[in-house]
């Protein structure tokens, strides 16, 4: 036992190999995770005969939102800047960084109320605490978000192929 203590350089405890009592200083195992996907995720909310596609961001809170889908939602606009609607239950917002003013063509949740939001005009002053979580960003269609009324159901899918690579519709 002794050996074993003094042999040490003061790191890592020496450790013999069983085979012939001498010791050596241990091999340091390096456990590398397995590979995280650095594709985001990308949505597509289907609304009236319009569509609009978005890019979640890659971060906890949207990656529940993500799990959600699909999802239909009643999205209202009560002061012209947002389209707004309850979410069907509320997302875990551990280690999340709250965000006090919305950008244009961003996509939030407001957890007091869990809400879902698109902001399609810029908001003009700051959100109260406990500020908004930013899930993703609108990628095309957000004039047809903006026009589509105050009170309309939204259905969102996740896409799980990019669109170069869906099917032709058309049969050919």
């Amino acid at each position: 036992m002794v050996a074993v203590l003094s042999g040490s350089s003061g790191g890592s405890p020496a450790v013999s190999d069983g085979s012939d009592g001498a010791f050596t200083e241990p091999s340091i195992i390096v456990v590398t995770p397995p590979p995280v996907s650095t594709e985001s995720a990308r949505i597509e909310l289907h609304f009236g005969d319009e569509h609009a596609t978005a890019t979640l961001a890659e971060t906890p809170a949207a990656r529940e939102f993500a799990a959600l889908l699909p999802l239909q939602l009643d999205l209202h606009d009560p002061m012209g800047q947002a389209k707004s609607g309850p979410l069907p239950r509320p997302l875990h917002l551990t280690g999340v960084d709250p965000l006090f003013d919305p950008a244009l063509g961003q996509i939030y949740y407001w957890a007091p109320s869990g809400t879902f939001a698109i902001f399609y005009e810029a908001f003009g002053h700051s959100i109260p605490d406990p500020g908004l979580v930013r899930l993703g960003a609108v990628d095309t269609g957000i004039d047809r978000i903006a026009g589509a009324g105050n009170d309309f159901t939204v259905r969102i899918d996740l896409l799980t192929t990019p669109s170069s690579d869906r099917p032709n519709r058309s049969g050919s």
